[in-house]
């Protein structure tokens, strides 16, 4: 049996795929837990369901359409950025320095708008990191993110324990709170939706879609994803075009961090890999399931925050722990990866 790839790929894969995956990968969950925790199918499925009308995935689903379009930049041009957490916490990093240790936030607007391009400088530099090693000298760039995302945490959890330690902590090992003057504005009847995240994604989504498709360096991102000798017989600089994607695509991963830090959390809390929300490594899942349409992003960010959130009510439920958010999305990107494969290759047998 060998596989061999199509010459045309199969009539509405783009819509078929990713909702088979979704709805086996729910199926295949739901006995996954019912074996493992002895989980009701019929209360894992409700949760599911229930989550997908919940209010209460609104900032997950805002806080994942940013970070699937941070990625899709980068997976466009078969650059794997694995490094979105490291890169929006240093984005994060970057936003409370602003808050607390500068005389900005006497200025509300400017220190919020200086919070926003300070997270996306850093995080856009940090992400550049991996695009230089590999550039110039070859290295892959899925373990340079992946451990990138380490460092980050440990750099953080240094100036959080040491020179960032706040003075009114009541005994936890954290920053103070940011000024209330530059916490983003909650929407009237929201608990956790703001006005400037909700401004940041639609912005995010409208200027991505807009480089990506009309003008020349969103052009040759996209051929570098499945031509790059092309772009070196036209002269491009394919080393600069790789740090190139990989900056913009941690750029915006770093504003996600900022408004995280503005929008709910006001400050940082130490270990930073026990109060993070792994939105870096889910936003995985929502650029594939979009096949690289950003069209399709804000759709994969509803269905993966219906899945993360339904993972939580099972645990306040007390039918399953934390780790339930992790099965939902690890299988039903598992079942993706395998589906996409088959609409890409048929198995034929070769008899010799």
């Amino acid at each position: 049996m060998v596989l061999v790839k199509r010459i045309k790929p199969l009539p509405l894969g783009g819509i078929l795929i990713p909702l088979l995956s979704i709805v086996i990968g729910i199926l295949i969950s739901t006995i996954i837990l019912y074996v493992i925790v002895g989980a009701s199918p019929i209360i894992t499925l409700s949760c599911v369901v229930s989550s997908l009308i919940s209010p209460e995935i609104v900032l997950t689903f805002l806080f994942l359409t940013i970070l699937g379009v941070a990625l899709l930049v980068a997976f466009s041009g078969s650059i794997w950025n694995i490094g979105a957490e490291g890169q929006l916490w240093l984005g994060t990093a970057a936003a409370a320095y602003v808050a607390l240790f500068t005389t900005l936030p006497q200025a509300p607007i400017v220190a919020k708008i200086v919070m926003v391009l300070l997270a996306m400088v850093l995080g856009g530099a940090w992400a550049a990191v991996a695009g230089i090693l590999r550039a110039y000298l070859n290295i892959d760039e899925v373990p340079v993110t992946l451990i990138m995302n380490y460092i980050a945490y440990y750099v953080i959890n240094y100036l959080v324990r040491g020179p960032w330690l706040g003075k009114e902590t009541w005994g936890y090992i954290r920053t103070d709170m940011i000024p209330d003057q530059v916490k983003f504005v909650l929407i009237p009847g929201s608990t956790t939706i703001t006005y400037e995240v909700l401004i940041l994604a639609v912005l995010t989504i409208a200027l991505t879609y807009f480089m990506l498709k009309y003008t020349a360096l969103g052009l040759r991102i996209r051929i570098l994803g499945s031509n790059p000798d092309a772009l070196k017989a036209a002269g491009v600089n394919v080393r600069a075009l790789i740090i190139t994607a990989l900056a913009i695509s941690g750029a915006i991963a770093g504003a996600m961090g900022a408004a995280q830090l503005a929008g709910y959390l006001h400050r940082i809390s130490y270990p930073i890999e026990s109060h993070t929300a792994n939105y870096g490594y889910t936003a995985i899942l929502v650029a594939w399931l979009s096949m690289l349409d950003i069209r399709a992003i804000p759709i994969a960010a509803y269905i993966v925050s219906a899945l993360y959130q339904a993972g939580i009510s099972m645990q306040i439920a007390g039918v399953s722990g934390a780790s339930a958010t992790y099965v939902f999305i690890g299988t039903v990107l598992l079942t993706f990866t395998v589906l996409r494969v088959f609409s890409e290759y048929t198995i034929k047998i070769v008899r010799r």
